[in-house]
């Protein structure tokens, strides 16, 4: 598509502002419309095992991930690798060790408690900071992996996933030329922190089980309960516990979102014109760095055709892969019990509804405006998109209470889990069998047990646990039996079931709130108007909530996971995440001017959390040629050396591709995606030569880059060397180049003669602009809203233990 002219792109920016604006506000009303179903389906408690089964797998794809990494954990995290310490504030630290001195222009240190403080709040934490010597970085790793070990086992849960999360997140903010799956790793591990994920399979458990089996208050499979647990009775005065305890739901869907918006954005990220022609997937399979076999003769025998085919329907299963939440969301809307919308509710549904395909059909008028860039050619493509998902809008309109006759039809259809989950296994596993692209994947289809298959990922571990049992091996006597016992009975008295309900009126008004306080932040660009409005949208749903308790219920099919104070604070968590989320996502079209003012809103979050998604693989097109990072150092003595770092070496290019190796990575990103990285690699190269040579420093590093279209015909090697081109990237000068001799204190660890201080050369940015001065008010509000909340659940837990004790009572 040809770049728009100037005045097309004002026209194209003024329309998709106001049409974002119409359907934001569309969307707060029908929030607030469908406010019980939406509670009913996000706060309520469920069967824990698919979160067990989901904290197992991921656990153990993200440890084999980390030791993905582990060759490289020198080079990535310490001292001795890509940046070394003194360079560690300004390169990785940025705002959040603004005043820690970096060893060289001042002591190694904070200078004070203001600079101590701004770290703290920063969000940005990690020890290998302040410890980065390759000693520490293997201890780190060790602890690292031994979180992992007790994560996976579920033993002290979510202590070993909060520390598992913090050495992961503080891993990669001390080195990430490596980056690219990680972001699945770190989305996933933050909810998982959140998730109760160790009330099912799990030594957690299991010891619990242990504790109350020996009192005589479990409920057994055959007994009182059956397993589920049982009401106090004369034979059990205190009642009998569950043996699978309710969690909350609203982490899981968290991350089923993440999972959708991340394949989504990857999708439509996909726009060039490699993908429109369908040519991706032979491209891909040509592309040495990832293929396991060579693939060139299946290319030409397969043809274009079939792998055309494949490409396309990758890329709208990507694109489309958000309809399996909206199938999610009817199933479990349906279930829920919430009364059907009626009366004037039920017209401004409908009028919302009417708002919002306008707002798309307008935003699908300004195709011009819908390109991230020369390359994206998918803008006619997202205007058809947005036109049709209008029409479907205006048929479900229409078609009034006819519609519902085509719900279960679409659910078990065209957004059945099982179509979109099972289209991902097999893209998946083809992937993983043909390209070694990494444990991600694998981590990824393990959040499939919380988007739609957790019942029968629950019944598949029984089945297992049943063969097992009958070969000999012991397992829990629950899980021999020829199905699962069920989860903790709803009717349970401890259970929550009260009708306090925050009024449409307070939710509408903290909507506003906070679409007010993020439009004039984007204006302004200034952030403190975003948390404001987040902060005071907050104290007054707490103010109003408290006073709309009362003391009756309402009937649920699967209780609240909390009491009122803990339902308010978790919806108000998973919203703003939710929010942050897509709004992090907007694309990169010209025409969102304020895209990056946006953006800037959700930062801190996406920092603190470390949840930003930046997924966009092969995008926007798949390339087209081979690529290879040739490496040639100079030593002191004006001899040249050629490390052979090119790929298309025999002795590099060793096939199979089983293990990922991740310097591959580096080399890419170094060759093409992170200009940035480029000097720290060749200054890193000159301080690797001189350790390795006592010292001695090279006279120059020149990095190249080596490139050569695919062959299919003959030998793939010999073709790659007949057509290479070599385009340099850069050459330094080890002696005058900043940060690229040894310094002290590494010299002195490897028992190397000390060098004039003079030698050492170092640059230094520009002064970066005051931190955001309001971040610790932040916090401490924060942290005051917490507080406020811990009161009002811990009046909301004696008031349910009072209704307990009289409902005991007046049963006798």
């Amino acid at each position: 598509m040809a770049a728009a002219s100037y005045p097309e792109l004002m026209r194209a920016t003024f329309v998709l502002t106001i049409a974002f604006a119409v359907g934001v506000s569309a969307t707060l009303a029908l929030i607030v419309l469908h406010r019980d179903a939406l509670r009913r389906v996000l706060l309520r408690a469920v069967d824990p095992r698919p979160v067990g089964l989901l904290r197992i797998l991921f656990g153990a794809c993200l440890l084999l991930g980390a030791l993905e990494v582990a060759p490289l954990n020198e080079f990535l995290f310490s001292d001795e690798g890509l940046v070394p310490s003194a360079a560690v504030p300004q390169v990785q630290g940025r705002e959040a060790l603004a005043g820690y001195g970096d060893g060289v222009r001042a002591p190694a240190g904070f200078d004070g408690g203001a600079a101590a403080l701004q770290f703290v709040t920063s969000g940005r934490w990690s020890l290998l900071f302040f410890w980065d010597s390759p000693e520490f970085v293997r201890g780190y790793f060790l602890v690292f992996v031994l979180a992992c070990l007790t994560m996976i086992a579920g033993w002290r849960t979510r202590t070993s996933t909060v520390i598992a999360w913090l050495l992961y997140a503080g891993m990669l903010r001390r080195g990430d030329a490596h980056y690219g799956g990680e972001q699945v790793y770190c989305s996933v591990l933050f909810l998982l922190m959140l998730a109760r994920a160790g009330e099912a399979f799990s030594v957690d458990n299991w010891l619990r089980c242990r504790r109350l089996r020996a009192r005589g208050l479990l409920s057994e499979p055959g007994g009182a309960g059956d397993g589920a647990g049982a009401s106090p009775s004369t034979e059990h005065p205190q009642g009998l516990a569950a043996i699978y305890r309710r969690v909350p739901v609203w982490p899981q869907v968290l991350v089923a979102g993440q999972i959708g918006i991340c394949y989504a954005a990857n999708g439509w990220a996909k726009s060039g014109a490699v993908w429109a022609a369908g040519d991706a997937l032979a491209n891909t399979l040509l592309i040495d760095r990832y293929a396991r076999v060579d693939f060139h003769g299946l290319v030409a025998m397969v043809g274009e055709w079939p792998l055309r085919l494949a490409s396309w329907g990758v890329l709208w299963w990507e694109r489309l892969f958000p309809l399996v939440l909206v199938g999610l969301w009817l199933t479990a809307a349906g279930r829920c019990g919430a009364a059907p919308l009626a009366g004037r509710v039920r017209v401004a549904a409908r009028v919302c509804w009417a708002v919002l395909a306008g707002a798309l059909v307008l935003a699908a008028t300004a195709a011009e405006g819908l390109v991230a860039g020369p390359e994206d050619v998918a803008g006619g493509v997202r205007s058809g998109v947005f036109v049709g998902v209008a029409a479907v809008i205006v048929v479900g309109l229409v078609m009034g209470p006819r519609a519902e006759r085509w719900r279960a039809w679409a659910v078990a259809w065209p957004l059945g889990a099982w179509l979109w989950l099972g289209f991902g296994v097999a893209f998946h596993a083809a992937t993983l069998a043909t390209l070694n692209v990494g444990m991600f994947a694998l981590a990824t289809m393990a959040a499939y047990v919380v988007c739609g298959w957790g019942e029968a990922a629950v019944a598949v571990v029984q089945r297992m646990a049943r063969a097992l049992a009958r070969v000999g091996v012991a397992v829990p006597k629950h899980m021999s039996r020829e199905t699962a016992i069920a989860a903790e009975d709803p009717s349970l008295a401890h259970l929550w079931r009260d009708d306090a309900a925050m009024p449409w009126w307070a939710l509408a008004g903290a909507g506003v709130l906070v679409i007010g306080g993020a439009g004039i932040g984007v204006v302004r660009a200034q952030v403190a108007w975003w948390h404001a409005g987040w902060l005071i949208a907050a104290v007054i749903l707490i103010i109003v909530g408290r006073r709309a308790v009362s003391g009756g219920t309402v009937a649920l099919r699967e209780p609240w996971a909390y009491g009122p104070a803990g339902r308010t604070a978790a919806g108000g968590a998973a919203a703003y995440h939710l929010v942050a989320l897509l709004i992090w996502q907007l694309p990169a079209w010209p025409a969102l001017t304020w895209r990056d003012e946006a953006r800037g809103l959700v930062a801190p979050w996406m920092d603190v959390t470390f949840t930003r998604q930046a997924w966009a693989m092969f995008s926007p097109n798949v390339a087209r040629v081979n690529l290879s990072l040739r490496t040639r150092i100079v030593d002191a003595a004006g001899v040249e050396h050629d490390l052979r770092t090119e790929l298309q070496h025999p002795e590099n290019l060793v096939r199979p591709y089983v293990w990922h190796d991740r310097w591959r990575k580096v080399d890419e990103v170094v060759m093409s995606t992170r200009k940035g990285l480029v000097p720290w690699y060749a200054r890193y190269l000159c301080r690797r030569w001189a350790l390795e040579r006592g010292g001695e420093l090279p006279r120059e590093v020149v990095l190249e880059r080596v490139r050569a279209p695919f062959v299919l015909d003959g030998d793939p090697l010999a073709g790659f060397w007949a057509a290479a081109k070599v385009q340099p990237i850069t050459r330094v000068e080890c002696a005058s180049e900043p940060f690229a001799q040894l310094d002290e204190e590494v010299r002195a660890r490897h028992g190397l003669p000390r060098v004039d201080k003079g030698s050492m050369r170092h640059s230094w940015p520009a002064k970066q602009g005051a931190p955001e001065p309001w971040t610790p008010m932040w916090w401490a509000l924060a942290l005051a809203l917490c507080g406020g909340v811990a009161v009002w659940a811990r009046e909301d837990r004696r008031r349910q233990v009072a209704r307990a004790t009289m409902r005991r009572v007046a049963r006798g």
